[in-house]
């Protein structure tokens, strides 16, 4: 009976996940669409090939790919691997969202924890699992939901130490460096303790040894790269992967300083601003001895990553998934004072009808689990096309990202991989051989005089007076995109 007390009282919130998971498995199994460029499909993909050739280190179509741990393909690619009786592109999706689940009741246990508040943990689950951002990565494959996991679940379980070990390997093994967010939390956590003297040296030492060896145990995985692959590692991995986000827009990544701010005013407009209020409360409950330095951890666990993110150069929007918890967080925060003022009644009342008001905008007016976040394209037609016709695709990027490539290699905004990926990497997922995306017109030219007569070739309309009509043969052509053959007794 008293489990089943328990359970009740959290009953709010334990409906809305039901609904919030029912609406998007729903739309997820009965409206597939294909996998999303960019990093959706080619986690596939290198899920695809590390189970296809047994290998515990990232492959993309053959080559080593140096940039990422390897847990989230592997995982990707042992779900679509263990599930060849569903379509991929629900299997996968679906894994994903049981993964977001278990994210949004870790982030309504941590509030809760904070505040001892139903409504208020209720209410920052709906609306954080209501914005654009966590919706996407709720329902697409990506790294950011492991991550955040392994954030939230070392906090949960971290004086359970094998199990929060094993969201750390989690969050370390999807993010690599940035993995490790949670240490540092801690660390700094511990020795508040220790300088406020709420600890003793001999505490703060015995929990630093325990982070050490946590920490330890998962850089033995970084010296095993760095033996293996020496300096290509350290450049691709470290270097450009890491130090360069910081400091540079790689990759076209360019924003405002202001970026990962706005993208908080995009969500909640003017509402935005009650996160600030609800900090400065938290800090002055915490001056005034109303709460605890762990409830404070716990109240600002994820807000130094949003104060770090505005200091990087490179603005990517999902780099954000993490701290929208926090700042909805703050912004009901509020409601802790508001409720002491309220009789009881009135105060569910009110976060009643918040909660309605919530779920009647984005789920009857604005419908937001409907929206498809990919759609069968042109490509993805001249892919599968090409698929049991043709050995090898070379696809000629379009002119605009040749040129866009070009302007950045320019600026050293280019890492290794950079001209891996094309302007449409599921293209590598759904033909299922190997394609070479062509970037310039001299490796193009060396293509047209190349002796393979099982090659493809694939252009844009802009393109299309880039293939000689001598010795080669159209084969089909889906809206933008050309597909052509090589005429194989061409001499």
């Amino acid at each position: 009976m008293h489990y089943l007390s328990r359970y009740f009282k959290h009953s709010l919130v334990i409906i809305y996940l039901i609904i919030f998971t029912f609406l998007l498995a729903s739309k997820l199994i009965n409206q597939p669409t294909p996998f999303y460029d960019w990093d959706e499909s080619i986690y596939a993909q290198v899920g695809r090939e590390m189970v296809k050739n047994k290998s515990i280190v990232p492959l993309w179509q053959g080559q080593i790919w140096l940039d990422k741990p390897p847990f989230v393909p592997l995982f990707y690619g042992l779900v679509l691997n263990s599930t060849q009786f569903v379509m991929p592109e629900i299997s996968m999706r679906l894994a994903t969202l049981m993964l977001a689940l278990i994210v949004l009741a870790m982030i309504y246990w941590l509030y809760y924890r904070i505040t001892k508040d139903v409504f208020i943990s209720t209410l920052t689950v709906i609306l954080t699992s209501t914005t654009s951002i966590f919706l996407q990565r709720s329902q697409v494959g990506n790294i950011d939901v492991f991550l955040l996991l392994g954030w939230l679940g070392y906090l949960t379980f971290y004086k359970r130490r094998v199990i929060a070990f094993l969201f750390l390997t989690v969050a370390v093994m999807s993010k690599s460096l940035v993995g490790f967010y949670p240490i540092a939390i801690m660390l700094a956590y511990y020795f508040y303790l220790f300088y406020s003297k709420k600890i003793k040296k001999k505490e703060l030492l015995a929990e630093i040894k325990i982070m050490l060896i946590q920490s330890g145990i998962l850089l033995l995985w970084y010296v095993f790269m760095l033996i293996k692959y020496g300096r290509a590692f350290f450049i691709q991995h470290i270097i450009e992967s890491h130090a360069k986000r910081v400091t540079a827009s790689i990759e076209s990544h360019f924003g405002k300083r202001t970026f990962y701010i706005d993208i908080l005013f995009e969500h909640f407009g003017i509402y935005s601003w009650s996160a600030l209020f609800g900090f400065g409360l938290i800090i002055y409950q915490w001056f005034k001895k109303l709460l605890k330095i762990d409830e404070v951890l716990y109240a600002s666990y994820l807000l130094p990553w949003f104060l770090f993110l505005n200091l990087t150069k490179t603005k990517i929007f999902w780099y954000g998934y993490p701290y929208i918890p926090q700042i909805v967080f703050l912004m009901f925060y509020p409601l802790t004072i508001i409720k002491k003022y309220l009789a009881r009644p009135i105060y569910i009342g009110v976060c009643l009808i918040i909660a309605g008001l919530l779920i009647k905008n984005y789920f009857v007016d604005k419908k937001v689990y409907a929206k498809q976040y990919s759609s069968y394209e042109d490509y993805h037609r001249v892919a599968q096309y090409a698929r049991d016709r043709c050995d090898k695709l070379y696809v000629l990027v379009e002119p605009n990202e040749r040129e866009a490539k070009a302007t950045l290699k320019k600026m050293d905004l280019l890492i290794t991989t950079s001209l891996w990926w094309g302007n449409h990497p599921s293209m590598v997922y759904y033909f299922g051989r190997d394609i070479e995306y062509v970037y310039t017109i001299d490796r193009w030219s060396e293509v047209m005089n190349a002796t393979e007569r099982s090659s493809c070739l694939v252009v844009s309309e802009e393109d299309k007076l880039l293939v000689p009509l001598s010795n080669t043969q159209t084969i089909i052509k889906y809206g933008n995109f050309y597909l052509f053959r090589f005429i194989k007794d061409y001499v």
